[in-house]
């Protein structure tokens, strides 16, 4: 009898209870706070976004202008809101530097704007591309570029995002490529240019980023092979002219390889794709040998910062010719030919010419094939002569030759 009353006590408790547990369980529940949550927001947001006013007192007179009270408040919460956003957006990034005792910003970042200390800068894609002085939102001042990889790009001065004054260029491998100065982004005034193995490939002027005025260059060891001056890139081979054979020497380390006849010579300077013939006579107060033309073992041409190629791109920078049409062979033409073909695969037919080793850079020209003709285009230009020579009549040419007018 008192078990049965018992159960039934508890089961009228138990009744009374479960609905409140059940309602607790279902208040304190995730899923319902988040439902209730977003439907509170949804309706405070659609009320407030209902902008439509109902009476004249839900309107603010501004200067004349009636605007609905409830679009001010829309309009200010969500400017508060994209507000806090944005902060939320650069706290992380603030806290993280504070820590590190530098600055980190993203490359489009506002607040980069107003900083004025050494800071750091993400790229695009996350990575550290620059660490170093910032000035009114640019890189002004000391500091290191990154490419994506984190390998060295540039380290040196920059003025407004421009490599400036004195700095050093990286290659992408990280290997040095050029210490020195620098006027927008350019080499510009003395530096030394490396190669990407790492050897030294040429020290001193330079012009609007290419090798300009005196300078040295060097071949694959770091060895120095020619002292002289340049212009846009290009080794000017006119300064040799009227030279002493041992001015040259002075000025040319690298390999040569001498040929003589019987009435003439060629010095073949290999290390800087020329060659050279001379005199030496009465004319020279000290019987030394001078340079009278100098021929280039190029098949190309430079001007003005430009190569030059064809026929067609040499009239349009000269004029009109001064001479062309058939020529036979002297020896230094021959020896280039011949040259060329065995040294930058020309593909020009080879001069029949007989050769009696002397040294190893010491030719003696027995004889040649003095009637092979090829096509010569001549031109005037600053007092000197080009002479164009070619295997046929037709667009390019294999090497040409500088001498000067009144010799």
């Amino acid at each position: 009898m008192g078990d049965n009353l018992f159960r039934v006590l508890l089961t009228s408790v138990k009744a009374k209870i479960t609905p409140i547990v059940t309602k607790v369980r279902m208040w304190t529940s995730w899923s319902f706070i988040r439902t209730r949550g977003i439907s509170k927001i949804r309706d405070f947001f659609t009320s407030l976004l209902d902008v439509r006013p109902r009476h004249k007192q839900d309107y603010y007179s501004v200067f004349g202008w009636l605007v609905s009270r409830r679009l001010a408040v829309a309009i200010l919460v969500v400017t508060g809101v994209i507000s806090v956003y944005y902060l939320y957006s650069i706290h992380g990034t603030l806290v993280s530097a504070r820590a590190e005792g530098i600055k980190t910003y993203d490359y489009d970042s506002v607040m980069l704007r107003f900083a004025k200390e050494r800071v750091r800068i993400r790229g695009k894609s996350g990575y550290l591309a620059y660490e170093g002085d910032v000035k009114d939102g640019t890189v002004t001042g000391y500091g290191t570029l990154y490419n994506p990889a984190g390998v060295v790009v540039y380290q040196g001065n920059f003025d407004k995002n421009m490599y400036q004054e004195n700095g050093t260029r990286y290659y992408d491998s990280g290997i040095m490529m050029y210490t020195g100065n620098f006027h927008e982004n350019l080499f510009d005034g003395n530096g030394k240019l490396y190669r990407e193995n790492g050897s030294l490939a040429y020290e001193g002027s330079f012009a609007l980023g290419k090798k300009d005025g005196e300078g040295r260059l060097y071949d694959n060891g770091g060895n120095l092979i020619y002292t002289g001056s340049f212009s846009q890139d290009e080794l000017l081979y006119a300064g040799l002219l009227g030279k002493k054979a041992s001015e040259v020497a002075d000025a040319y380390n690298g390999k040569r390889t001498l040929y003589e006849d019987d009435e003439n010579f060629a010095v073949v300077l290999r290390d800087i794709d020329a060659m050279y013939t001379g005199w030496g006579d009465s004319r020279t107060l000290d019987d030394q040998i001078c340079v009278d033309r100098v021929l280039v073992l190029k098949d190309s041409f430079g001007a003005g910062g430009k190569t030059l190629t064809t026929i067609e791109e040499l009239e349009r920078f000269f004029g009109s010719e001064d001479y062309q049409g058939n020529s036979e062979v002297n020896m230094p033409e021959a020896v280039a030919i011949n040259w060329m073909a065995d040294n930058k695969n020309s593909g020009q037919k080879k001069v029949d010419m007989e050769l009696s080793p002397e040294f190893d850079d010491y030719l003696t020209i027995e004889g040649f094939d003095a009637a092979y003709t090829v096509y010569i285009y001549s031109f005037r230009k600053d007092g000197l002569i080009y002479t164009f020579i070619c295997q046929d009549r037709g667009e390019s040419f294999s090497f040409y030759s500088i001498e000067r007018e009144e010799g």
